[in-house]
């Protein structure tokens, strides 16, 4: 519904964010002003096409989503975006045996095998395999529990756990230390699992996938994106970058840096759907207020580098084997793009070292760009032996070394979901805030789309 007041609005970033709080804003009849630092449009949603071969994808960015994270489906429902299941036929994950390389060991596992898990397990966890160890200490927690998914909301089963982390949480239920070393290198939580607080874990990486399959867009993550960019047109100005926020009783003003020049660009209202990471260096005048700065400030960001090595053919096929592997090397886990099969790739495929950490970072992080490939490629070689004979040449992305992005995704520390997120998302005056590290499905494309929708809601209200 239309608002009885046109308000002009500028948003802050064309990332998932602020491109929905944009499309919500211009339904509504307001007229909006969107500025991109970058030349392109979705954040951390960045589907990689050029260097590699025709027909060869890798998302560097958010890569799954699934049909509960409502405020998503709306949008893909909208704009009749194509999408699979990552168990179809046409993706590869469904393929071969599991890989694993943990504690200096290629494990292959099969669903009959009996595996010798190189940890210190009870003899229940050495039957449950990793699988099951996710399922009994983690997964299960959420059996007859109130769904965030489903509400929208964090309940008060979940902040109850906010002062610990999630190997903290799954001690609690049980798992011994080396179900916890399990854990840690279950691929995308495992990174935060002794670091992050288990609510927000638990909310954003495991409420949403329960009882339903992971999804990944057909043709790319960027399509939805893409798609609202396109809606939003001439609305969108790249290469703008906001440098000063200012505010008053009358009005809001963006000075902004745009083809060397400075320009001021006035508004009724501000949605920033820009990263705090990047936001803690923007002048913003006058200033936030003392809480506000303490989580602009102090909100951390996962660190994550992903390194594409094409491969000429799919050659763990031929062995029987999946091209994922959950590993502990310093590499992290990996994972075969693209997502979805289409002819155009022929035999082609890219393997993905996907690493994350937050502290001390691995040895990949200080390498120059071709000294990086080669350590991953040795690396990989671990895992599927032979992998240099198919190798034909690959590229990385570093979040943390993005001036426009400095970080992956927020992490929240034990007791931040509970002090630091409402906060995250406070309105102050004219200024409105969106992003992943705003909603309590923080890391995720819906952490993203709802908060900007919550932020067109705010200015619509006001």
């Amino acid at each position: 519904m239309a608002s009885s007041t046109r308000k002009r609005v500028v948003v802050l970033g064309a990332g998932l964010a602020g491109l929905a709080a944009a499309w919500e804003l211009v339904q509504s009849g307001h007229e909006v002003v969107v500025l991109e630092a970058q030349t392109r449009p979705g954040g951390r949603v960045l589907t990689l096409r050029e260097g590699f071969a025709p027909g060869l994808t890798a998302e560097a960015g958010a890569m799954f989503f699934t049909d509960r994270f409502r405020h998503l489906m709306r949008l893909v429902q909208h704009f009749e975006i194509p999408y699979e299941s990552i168990f179809a036929p046409s993706l590869p994950y469904a393929r071969g045996d599991a890989l694993f390389h943990l504690q200096g060991r290629r494990l292959r596992v099969t669903a009959d095998s009996d595996v010798d898990w190189p940890y210190n397990l009870t003899a229940e966890e050495r039957e449950l395999g990793p699988f099951g160890i996710v399922n009994k200490y983690l997964l299960s927690a959420f059996a007859g529990m109130d769904d965030p998914v489903a509400s929208g909301a964090l309940p008060d089963w979940l902040l109850e756990h906010d002062d610990k982390t999630l190997l903290e949480f799954a001690a609690e239920r049980g798992a011994s230390p080396g179900a916890q070393e399990m854990i840690r290198h279950g691929g995308r939580f495992g990174a935060r699992s002794d670091t992050a607080s288990a609510a927000s874990t638990l909310t954003a990486d495991f409420a949403p996938t329960r009882d339903t399959a992971p999804l990944a867009f057909v043709g790319g993550s960027d399509v939805l994106p893409r798609a609202l960019a396109a809606e939003l047109d001439q609305r969108i100005h790249y290469g703008a970058e906001a440098v000063r926020i200012e505010q008053d009783q009358e009005s809001a003003q963006i000075v902004v840096r745009s083809g060397g020049r400075q320009d001021r660009v006035i508004a009724d209202q501000v949605v920033c759907a820009i990263p705090f990471s990047v936001l803690r260096h923007i002048e913003v005048a006058p200033a936030l207020s003392p809480a506000k700065q303490t989580v602009v400030n102090g909100l951390e960001y996962l660190s994550v580098t992903r390194s594409f090595l094409q491969m000429r053919q799919r050659f763990w096929e031929d062995e029987g084997v999946m091209g994922n592997a959950q590993t502990d090397l310093a590499i992290g886990e990996v994972q075969q793009q693209p997502l979805i099969r289409s002819q155009a790739q022929g035999d082609r495929a890219i393997l993905e070292a996907h690493a994350r950490w937050a502290g001390e970072p691995p040895a990949l992080e200080g390498m120059a760009e071709e000294e990086r490939l080669r350590y991953v490629l040795e690396e990989m070689d671990k895992v599927h032996p032979g992998v240099g004979r198919h190798y034909e040449g690959g590229q990385s992305k570093s979040w943390q070394t993005d001036r426009w992005a400095r970080g992956a995704y927020s992490l929240y520390r034990p007791g931040q979901i509970s002090n630091w997120l409402p906060e995250a998302s406070r309105q102050e005056g004219r200024i409105h805030f969106a992003g992943e590290h705003t909603s309590i499905f923080n890391s995720t494309m819906e952490g993203a789309v709802e908060s900007g929708v919550r932020a067109a809601r705010e200015i619509e209200e006001s």
